[in-house]
């Protein structure tokens, strides 16, 4: 876990989706994250929670439904407890995994469209985070320790198995988001696994804010019926108890 954390409980973000589509791009969805501080058993937690959804109007296109939520310790952003429960594209996943960090291990429960609920016992490498609280430790990552190029490896627990995401170091842009605001920003890219939406070896691009915020500003990858883009829209914060 990075030493320095570039973000606060009580941040809330709203992201647009947009979708190529031949020679135009369309706002196909929406994605919000939430973070905020609560209590899990007798450890004082953050708790992340992202929902993502195609708009209606283009469902028929590649319907999406999505909700990711965990519960990470807040001093170390260790995985207490995460859940996924997608829709994309027809596919269904309903996983839930309860961390035990002082095994190194989780129990995984899991359950897709092709699969039948079962669970299994899983040992997990060290610093080892559930997709979600990864998307808020890469933004604490100590970017300025590092050159255009390098590599920065996080292991992530995804679908009941372990990997390694490799992110990639690509330097520095000033860009202008879909608002007409213009921002600095480090760009990094995340080598993704495949999935339900995405082709193996495939790269996300990220920019994030050079401020201390480190605000992911927007986002683009390729995915298996064309390509996105995601944008911030909107910013809050709300009042939290920072202990």
């Amino acid at each position: 876990m990075p030493d320095d954390r570039h973000f606060i409980a009580g941040e809330k973000l709203t992201y647009t989706v947009s979708y190529n589509w031949g020679i135009i791009w369309i706002n196909a969805g929406e994605v919000d994250f939430d973070a905020s501080l609560t209590s899990y058993g007798s450890d004082t937690a953050l708790h992340f929670f992202s929902t993502g959804h195609s708009f209606r109007r283009w469902d028929w296109l590649f319907k999406v439904r999505d909700t990711f939520e965990a519960y990470s310790h807040y001093k170390n952003l260790q995985p207490l407890f995460s859940r996924r429960h997608t829709l994309e594209g027809g596919f269904r996943i309903n996983n839930r995994y309860h961390f035990n960090p002082d095994e190194q291990s989780v129990f995984a429960e899991l359950e897709e469209t092709r699969t039948p609920y079962n669970t299994h016992e899983i040992s997990l490498p060290a610093c080892t985070y559930d997709v979600l609280t990864a998307t808020y430790v890469a933004r604490s990552l100590p970017f300025s320790n590092y050159s255009q190029g390098d590599t920065i490896r996080l292991s992530l627990l995804l679908d009941g198995k372990t990997f390694e995401l490799p992110i990639v170091i690509r330097g520095e842009e000033r860009i202008k988001n879909r608002d007409g605001r213009k921002w600095d920003c480090i760009l990094f890219s995340a080598v993704l696994d495949r999935g339900s939406m995405f082709r193996a070896g495939e790269e996300l691009l990220v920019w994030v804010s050079k401020d201390d915020t480190r605000l992911p500003i927007m986002m683009e990858a390729k995915i298996t019926v064309g390509s996105i883009k995601i944008y911030l829209s909107e910013a809050e914060y709300f009042k939290t108890s920072q202990k």
